[in-house]
């Protein structure tokens, strides 16, 4: 036998041998089939995808087909399209209730920040923009959030009056504060 026969068949073997390899990890068996520990009951939902995923997989395939044929194999390929579902762990931390004083005080509520240095670059932009009015940096240790405010009024409606004019005057940065109320 010559040599680039036995060269040939060492490579018809190897592909074989990868063939199977890669089928094998590719075994595909149903969620119900695969005995998982907690059984819903309701139906496994399939994910759509888009026409260029399948365009894809159908050119691998076809790809992998011709490659088989040249090598003198032949095979059928079934193939599963499928995506992990992420799941929410239940926490084990409890709400805090929410404890309004007897007679509060109203504030803007800028941002609640988990990193101090944003925290600190709100505090800043916001001294910059109501000097006048006294700024808020409070961390609830509860959440671990800096929760940056402006200003401190008698009546919810001053402090919707300032919070309207600062989403006018800067309206790309504080379209999200809210109202909130503190301890006078």
């Amino acid at each position: 036998m010559s040599r680039i026969a036995r060269n040939l068949d060492a490579a018809k073997a190897l592909f074989a041998l990868l063939l199977i390899f890669a089928l094998t990890l590719c075994a595909c068996i149903s969620s119900e089939e695969a005995g998982t520990a907690k059984k819903s009951g309701a139906p496994v939902t399939s994910q759509t995808i888009s026409d260029s995923v399948r365009a894809r997989v159908d050119s691998l395939m076809r790809a992998d087909s011709a490659r088989a044929k040249r090598a003198g194999f032949t095979s059928q390929h079934d193939t599963l399209v499928a995506s992990v579902v992420k799941t929410s762990r239940s926490s084990s931390r409890s709400i805090k209730p929410i404890e309004r004083p007897a007679n509060p005080a109203y504030t803007v509520q800028v941002g609640a920040f988990a990193r101090t240095n944003h925290a600190l670059q709100a505090q800043k932009l916001a001294r910059e923009r109501c000097g006048d009015l006294p700024i808020f940096n409070y961390f609830e240790p509860y959440d671990k959030l800096y929760r940056v405010r402006v200003g401190k009024f008698d009546t919810r409606q001053q402090a919707d009056s300032l919070r309207k004019w600062m989403t006018m005057q800067f309206p790309n940065e504080y379209t999200d504060s809210w109202i909130n109320y503190i301890s006078k």
